[in-house]
């Protein structure tokens, strides 16, 4: 009972060994050099994205462009005006379905 023991624990350990088969040598990926114009490209876009030396990735967030109200007073009153018609033209037709509606009480 001892050697069937002493026989499967080496059996066992036989798994863990490193096999004859030949191995792959895994090399790391690189990036090509960049040249000149590419640089500049890609430079010139704002991604909010970056690669460090390591190859991690950091993403950070862009505010956006700025823009320049070109409306005139006149367009930003009649625009002011027409919602404050049509809010109190919604209030009108409210008020007389609410004040219409049956009583409760009546069911």
């Amino acid at each position: 009972s001892v050697a069937a023991i002493v026989l499967a624990s080496a059996l066992a350990t036989e798994a863990f060994t490193v096999s004859n088969m030949p191995r792959n040598n895994l090399s790391a990926l690189r990036m090509s050099e960049v040249d000149e114009e590419t640089q500049k490209l890609t430079s010139a876009v704002e991604r909010g994205v970056s690669l460090d030396q390591d190859g991690k990735s950091n993403v950070w967030a862009i505010e956006p462009k700025m823009e320049v109200d070109t409306k005139s007073s006149e367009e930003k009153t009649s625009s002011a005006l027409f919602a404050a018609g049509g809010l109190a033209a919604f209030a009108a037709v409210a008020a007389g379905i609410l004040t219409n509606l049956p009583d409760p009480d009546q069911f």
